[in-house]
């Protein structure tokens, strides 16, 4: 696999192209640029290339055009987009580029190790001789960056209202749409989903902090501390305060 990596930031990129080497061992060329222009000028003079990990945010270039512009002369080149969460609306923008998949900062070893096995699979089905298989035939989990961060959001708001409404409009989905996609992809409601990780941190406050139970109720985003105590009874079979006395 010949692999293309453009990021502008040297210590990252020196750092995934030490996890990629560690990922696939054999057969493999990385070829580096530090932004979309250098990664463009480089594929004027190149044919046999694979696959192209880029950044969203560059200098010089972005990511999102360094992909418009490639797959004109390079229409059959693969992508893999690395995106902070920040950057969501942009990574959302890639999606109608058809970009492979997704590597969310800070990058896993795991899930890099997973989207480069897909890659690998992609281009060995379209390499194949007299194959009639396309990339399209491979099943594409980027609704995995949707997930995780659906999750990450559910996190850092817990000590609000999440509503499905609120979550939606900050991935840019239908609400229906979206509570579907979770339910698929993780077997769990999303509202069972926020319930079970406002428990958890209720159970760590009572743990750790002399907060009243009124005041960790408030924390965990619900504003009615009977409906609390009688929610925190159902998932752990006590009360928060006979929980604490525990």
């Amino acid at each position: 696999m010949h692999i293309l990596l453009v990021e502008d930031e040297l210590k990252i990129r020196q750092g995934l192209k030490k996890i990629i080497e560690d990922v696939i061992t054999s057969k493999l060329r990385i070829t580096e640029a530090s932004n979309g222009r250098e990664a463009l000028d480089w594929l004027k003079t190149q044919d046999q290339v694979d696959l192209i990990i880029t950044d969203i945010r560059m200098s010089e270039m972005n990511g999102i055009d360094l992909i418009k512009r490639a797959k004109e002369s390079h229409p059959n080149l693969l992508f893999v987009v690395i995106s902070g969460y920040d950057e969501f609306t942009y990574a959302r923008e890639a999606l109608r580029y058809g970009v492979s998949d997704y590597l969310l900062k800070p990058i896993e070893r795991v899930e890099l190790a997973q989207v480069l096995q897909k890659i690998s699979l992609q281009l060995h089905i379209t390499k194949q001789p007299n194959s009639k298989a396309t990339v399209a035939d491979v099943p594409d989990d980027t609704d995995r960056l949707l997930i995780r961060r659906v999750r990450e959001l559910v996190n850092e708001y817990l000590n609000q209202d999440i509503s499905l409404q609120f979550l939606a409009e900050r991935v840019y989905l239908n609400p229906k749409y979206l509570s579907n996609m979770f339910k698929r992809e993780t077997g769990q409601n999303l509202s069972d989903f926020v319930t079970e990780r406002r428990m958890e941190k209720a159970r760590k406050l009572l743990k750790e902090t002399t907060l009243k139970v009124s005041e960790v109720a408030m924390m965990c985003g619900i504003a009615n501390h009977k409906y609390f105590a009688s929610l925190f009874k159902q998932h752990t079979g006590c009360t928060p305060s006979e929980f604490r006395d525990q």
